[in-house]
């Protein structure tokens, strides 16, 4: 006996689509936030720019929408940026889809950046990657430590096999999926 799947495509030709991204927030140096551009102000952006392509398509990606901003806890990627929501709405999670909804009036799709190969220690998935031996080890059984996006704390490689695998990846994208407004 089979479940009712549900599948919205997203197929895009990226050809004839202006694309960008709009850098949201980064982290700071404390463990907050810094704003770069709120929702509203990226509404702002995205109607500029649909009267100056004169309606073109356009795929937008939000970098930073997530936690207190870009490469911010991957690899969860499960919590909309709370610094970044309008003040009419109750989470801001409710201000992203109205974003996205909002976008299309101007011929624009807003797609979410994501991080799929990082892990951060600060990440609400990390002891649960270490337990299931997500993360990479070099030769030495170490964990793979690939750059540092604040001094001291390290970006570490995921196993994409194992995430595979273990389907962990799957749930990660299913989850993000939800988020998204329907069409």
């Amino acid at each position: 006996r089979s479940a009712p799947v549900s599948v919205r495509a997203f197929n895009h030709d990226y050809s004839r689509t202006w694309v960008t991204k709009i850098a949201l927030a980064v982290p700071d140096r404390k463990g907050g936030c810094e704003v770069r551009v709120t929702f509203e102000q990226a509404l702002e952006m995205i109607r500029q720019s649909d009267n100056l392509s004169l309606g073109v398509p356009k795929i937008v990606y939000l970098v930073g929408w997530q936690y207190n901003g870009h490469d911010d806890k991957y690899p969860a990627f499960f919590e909309v940026n709370e610094h970044l929501k309008r003040p009419q709405d109750a989470t801001a999670e409710e201000s992203l889809r109205w974003l996205m909804r909002e976008a299309r009036k101007y011929h624009t799709t807003v797609s979410l950046h994501i991080n799929m190969v990082d892990a951060f220690e600060e990440s609400p998935l990390w002891d649960t990657y270490i337990k299931n031996d997500i993360i990479a080890r070099d030769a030495n059984g170490n964990l793979k430590s690939i750059w540092e996006y604040v001094k001291g704390h390290k970006a570490y490689h995921l196993s994409y096999t194992k995430e595979w695998e273990k389907g962990f990846a799957k749930r990660r994208i299913d989850r993000l999926i939800d988020m998204i407004p329907e069409l």
